[in-house]
């Protein structure tokens, strides 16, 4: 974890850091300016002209060569460009996929069930975050994500204290979901159709499992979840782009109820035996962006 957001914290120092832009005309002009947008017809920047900040194009054709970030120290002030938000504020990403839960199987778990957890451990998710960037690098928003994973055995038998032995069936139906706001850094490629982004969150995890051990009860548990996104997102047009992202999702119960359909009873975990309910996603999707 210490690891990861010290990764964040370098990319959000890279975001705010400021250099310039180059264009080389086919007169051979060079233009220290800041591009703000670029399509098929025209280059679009910002410029200083006789201490006066100008906005202009230039078509492309008039274009020998440009480079984004080729001067380290800038001549357009970055305030000058605030009120020009060429860039997209808004995104709203939908994904699901692969999940992996990362807790370790308790030693108490018999042999012959670890096979049986080993299977609840993989599963899939689905959600999706609305974020909006009050710069062209930063931006907050919030995210949902619902993961779900099942697994039974037919046949298993219990013996009870008296010797008498009842057989029938073993299943669990987890599902964990989490809802919390978000905060990301977002750097754009040179025409601002594809992003490489990096968010962290802080939320709420419900936990939920319906499991039958021959007779059927339920668990569920809720606690403080944190969340680490890295994600790159490839532009399909001015508004759609396709994403890939992988994250980590990170909580722990450290009690749950425990409820048969009559009665409820909290179950206080002992420090060392707290339930890890972590994972990792593999995701794709579709992205909104405006």
């Amino acid at each position: 974890m210490k690891i990861l957001l010290l990764i964040f914290l370098s990319l959000y120092a890279v975001s705010i850091s400021y250099s310039q832009d180059l264009i080389v005309t086919n007169d051979g002009d060079s233009i220290n300016c800041k591009i703000t947008k670029i399509k098929a017809e025209n280059i679009y920047f910002t410029f200083k002209h006789k201490d006066e900040i100008r906005n202009t194009l230039l078509p492309t054709s008039q274009v020998l060569h440009h480079q984004v970030d080729y001067y380290i120290t800038s001549e357009v002030p970055k305030e000058k460009l605030e009120s020009y938000k060429d860039y997209p504020q808004f995104r709203i990403a939908v994904n699901g996929g692969f999940s992996y839960m990362t807790g370790k199987i308790s030693d108490k778990v018999p042999s012959e069930f670890r096979d049986y957890i080993k299977e609840l451990k993989s599963g899939n998710h689905l959600g999706g975050d609305a974020s909006f960037f009050f710069s062209e690098s930063l931006g907050f928003g919030a995210k949902y994500y619902v993961f779900k994973s099942s697994y039974s055995l037919d046949e298993i038998y219990v013996e009870d204290v008296d010797g008498n032995i009842t057989y029938g069936k073993m299943s669990d139906a987890i599902k964990i979901s989490f809802i919390g706001p978000s905060f990301s850094v977002r750097t754009l490629n040179y025409n601002k159709k594809n992003a490489l982004l990096f968010s962290i969150s802080i939320g709420y995890m419900d936990y939920v499992n319906d499991k039958v051990v021959i007779d059927s009860f339920k668990m569920t548990g809720n606690t403080v979840g944190f969340g680490l996104d890295i994600g790159y997102d490839i532009g399909l047009s001015e508004n759609f782009a396709l994403g890939f992202q992988v994250s980590l999702l990170a909580g722990t119960l450290s009690e749950y109820v425990f409820s048969d359909g009559t009665n409820k009873q909290t179950i206080k975990l002992e420090e060392g035996e707290y339930e890890n309910i972590s994972r990792f996603d593999l995701s794709v999707g579709l992205r909104f962006i405006k």
